[in-house]
């Protein structure tokens, strides 16, 4: 008697195919704390949308999720760490936090300076966990050998391999600053116009149209671009130093939004272009 195949129906083109779900390592917590409530695997995947044999496989690597929650700084991750080297996790952690204390004091940092900062901590935990680890097995001396220390932070370089990575889980970019922005003193700035300001015009009676502000900026109203385009047979395109034709405008206007005409500031007086012309006509001083 012959065997029957049976093929699996193929899905119509039309389809669209069904997205896969994953849960970041916060959910899977919570997830896990609502099957150690009692809740069945079937309600919990109607919760959020997942298929049985997914809870399930997420129950029978708990504890992997649970380690990874308690080290990882990253709650938005959907990954889990496989733990090879606890001092690293715990290090990326510290290091992200550092990272963040550093953005708000307005400090700037490289690649040299992060790999730098990274060891330090590295050692700090790696130490911990050699201690940790002869006190389990019964050793009387509670100071980690340096040997066994300096063996761990041996391991770790530092490398450009490993700062990708780090750049990738925690969500690092590295951008310009542009600005002075982070140089404003913001709250003096709030306190001036609330009181010292304000007293200023009620005590000498100004009106709106009385009450200037001025200030200058830069016109580049003739730049050279720094790149180009060359034919693919040329190895390179020599450069040149770009003259960078520029003049300074000021503008100022009042309290009731009535603008002066601007002022304009050029390297000579009379400039040749201008020879033989009313220059009170310009749009500008």
């Amino acid at each position: 008697m012959s065997k029957k195949c049976f093929v699996p129906a193929k899905r119509p083109p039309d389809t669209p195919k069904r997205l896969r779900k994953m849960l970041t390592i916060a959910e899977k917590v919570t997830l896990l704390d609502m099957l150690k409530e009692g809740k069945s695997y079937a309600a919990v995947g109607r919760h959020y949308g997942i298929n049985e044999s997914s809870v399930r496989y997420i129950k029978k690597v708990e504890n992997n999720i649970r380690m990874t929650s308690a080290i990882s700084f990253n709650k938005y991750a959907k990954r889990v760490v496989t733990v090879r080297n606890k001092a690293i996790i715990r290090m990326e952690s510290a290091l992200a936090l550092w990272i963040n204390d550093c953005r708000k004091k307005s400090i700037t940092l490289d690649t040299s300076v992060i790999c730098t900062k990274a060891k330090k901590p590295y050692e700090t935990f790696a130490g911990s966990d050699v201690l940790h680890d002869s006190k389990r097995e019964g050793d009387t001396d509670l100071r980690p050998s340096t040997s066994a220390v300096h063996a761990l932070s041996s391991t770790f370089n530092a490398s450009k391999g490993w700062f990708e990575k780090f750049q990738k889980r925690f969500g690092l970019k590295n951008i310009s600053l542009h600005g002075k922005v982070a140089s404003v003193n913001t709250a003096g700035a709030v306190e001036y116009v609330s009181n010292k300001f304000k007293a200023i015009i009620e005590e000498g009676g100004y009106k709106p149209e009385k009450v200037f502000n001025m200030d200058e900026t830069a016109l580049f109203w003739k730049n050279i671009p720094s790149h180009t385009f060359i034919m693919q047979e040329e190895a390179k395109a020599l450069g040149f130093k770009a003259q960078k034709y520029c003049v300074t405008l000021v503008m100022c206007g009042n309290a009731a939004g009535f603008t002066i005409k601007p002022g304009l500031i050029y390297k000579s007086k009379n400039p040749r272009a201008l020879k033989n012309k009313n220059k009170d006509a310009l749009l500008v001083y």
